[in-house]
């Protein structure tokens, strides 16, 4: 039985276990001083000016587990009292970024017609925090939404109706819930070569909006497909710089590649090299993970 689980539970192992290599492998950017002697830690960490950090800290007995990998800029930190090694001054376009893999909705078996071959999407999550005086051009006034329900754990996700609502009423539906609604036009996760976008990695859904959600800071949280790194087309390109781009509304929808980011978004928010590096070592064991599925379910296709 125990063997039958851990046979069951491999690519998610797999694909956790690398994601906490790659939030161990990175040392710190700037090494974070211990306390001194007299000092109190409490104190020291509570005195910035908008509020502080909970999570793990030099000289904190007590503290909130933290699995985000964090890109924050000079001034946030400041702010929050953030560790220093969270500090990358290359984050453009945002005030802060956490990022961590997600699940998504369920658990689903009978993968290639055996009952106990089972496995759980996970995407990739941005939690990105902007200041509130940033104009981006909206689709909406919603102060606050939550548009994919189907990303929630909860009994609905084991009822599937009959009749499936065409766009059109899905459309009308969310119009009558306000929370319901996309605050923006459409995101992205682009590999670019100085203002132009070259290889579009995955479309980012959104999934939450709050608006000060702190004093002078928004938020929304983007979430994308795994496996999309792993290109050896892209690869061979040598591409370094990544960003997440936000569309105009109505822009058409043109192709990423006849485009400027310089001109042609909504918003631009530049990665740091270093957040976008652990991003693509959980991207590529995720593809490692999938695969370990297929290889479970099409053990013969897949000789």
């Amino acid at each position: 039985m125990k063997k039958k689980l851990i046979e069951r539970l491999s690519p998610f192992v797999l694909l956790w276990s690398f994601w906490a290599s790659a939030m161990a492998q990175t040392p710190p950017a700037t090494p974070i001083a211990a306390p001194a002697a007299n000092a109190n830690p409490e104190v020291q960490y509570k005195s910035c000016p908008e509020g502080y950090y909970s999570g793990p800290r030099p000289g904190r007995i007590r503290y909130t587990k933290d699995e985000y990998i964090w890109a924050v800029t000079p001034e946030f930190a400041a702010a929050y009292c953030m560790p220093a090694e969270f500090v990358d001054k290359n984050l453009k376009g945002a005030e802060a970024i956490a990022y961590k893999p997600v699940y998504e909705g369920y658990e689903n078996c009978g993968f290639g017609g055996q009952k106990e071959v089972c496995g759980r999407g996970m995407s990739h999550g941005f939690e990105i925090f902007y200041k509130s005086s940033l104009p981006l051009p909206s689709v909406s006034e919603t102060k606050y939404s939550h548009s994919a329900p189907y990303m929630l754990s909860r009994s609905t996700g084991l009822l599937t109706p009959k009749r499936i609502r065409t766009a059109k009423e899905r459309d009308a539906w969310k119009a009558e819930r306000p929370g319901m609604q996309d605050k923006f036009p459409g995101w992205g996760l682009i590999a670019v070569k100085g203002s132009k976008p070259m290889w579009p990695i995955v479309a980012l859904g959104q999934v939450q909006y709050a608006e000060e959600i702190l004093p002078g800071y928004n938020y929304i949280s983007l979430e994308g497909s795994m496996g999309h790194f792993t290109n050896a087309r892209m690869e061979k390109l040598g591409l370094t710089e990544f960003v997440i781009l936000m569309r105009k509304p109505n822009d058409g929808m043109r192709d990423h590649e006849e485009m400027d980011l310089r001109t042609d978004y909504g918003h631009v928010i530049h990665l740091p090299p270093a957040l976008i590096e652990k991003v693509r070592q959980v991207d590529k064991a995720g593809r490692a993970a999938f695969d370990q599925l297929l290889d479970k379910a099409l053990p013969q296709q897949r000789r």
